[in-house]
């Protein structure tokens, strides 16, 4: 059995996988994962991979919630220069965000040698892999986070209406600043598909939904950094 938890920046998620099969599963915080863990029961010999982008107090808080975890069998996986023939960009290898560096991994696992994968989540990240090199990417404010830097970096850009994702023009502040974020978010990520025409288009995270129905063409994958792990651990 393997357990593979991923430690976003705004929540963490886990999933229990058998023979590559996703059994179990859930979302919330580290109490939710410990009641989790312990429900389980007799996870000591279970393999526990963890993708954490989160602090170091955070990371050892997690490392705390698999006590019960035979130590040599809890592995947190790190970017590194090369693996199973995907090369990262980075100078500094490490520095890599994990949960990009696993999803440029879980898109090897499917065979996939060149993609561009947009991750829409709180940050918005870009990221480009041709040939198995990774070219590098983009990072920049998801629509929830640009739309609050707007409101708490201006005294008069107050509003509480939540209108569907649109990018046309908006006739009210609600409707102006949204579509603002979705017509940046849509142009960007369009951009850069156009720079990549034979690359296969992935989007995932959050947002991914509404950015498809505006506009992005990819095909709509959950669970990329589950999958990266699951792919890094035959290897670990």
């Amino acid at each position: 059995m393997r357990i593979l938890v991923d430690a976003g920046n705004t929540s963490t998620k886990w999933q229990l996988r058998h023979g590559g099969n996703v059994v179990d599963g859930g979302q919330g915080d580290l109490r939710d994962l410990r009641a989790w863990v312990s429900a389980l029961g007799g996870v000591r010999d279970s393999v526990v991979a963890v993708s954490c982008v989160r602090d170091d107090a955070y990371a050892l808080e997690l490392n705390e919630a698999f006590d019960s975890v035979s130590p040599d069998q809890l592995h947190f996986a790190a970017s590194s220069a090369a693996f199973a023939g995907v090369r990262n960009a980075y100078e500094e290898p490490h520095r890599l965000g994990v949960d990009r560096w696993l999803a440029l991994l879980a898109i090897k696992a499917r065979g996939e040698e060149s993609a561009v994968i947009i991750d829409v989540g709180t940050a918005c990240t870009i990221d480009i892999m041709d040939d198995g090199q990774h070219l590098g990417g983009y990072i920049f404010p998801g629509m929830v986070l640009a739309r609050d830097a707007l409101v708490s970096n201006t005294d008069k850009i107050r509003f509480s209406e939540q209108p569907d994702p649109s990018i046309s023009p908006g006739t009210d502040t609600a409707g102006c600043v949204l579509s603002g974020v979705w017509l940046t978010l849509l142009a960007t990520c369009q951009h850069v598909i156009d720079r990549f025409p034979d690359s296969k288009v992935y989007l995932t995270g959050g947002s991914a939904k509404e950015l498809g129905a505006l506009g992005v063409r990819g095909e709509r994958v959950d669970g990329l950094v589950f999958d990266g792990l699951d792919f890094w651990l035959n290897g670990a």
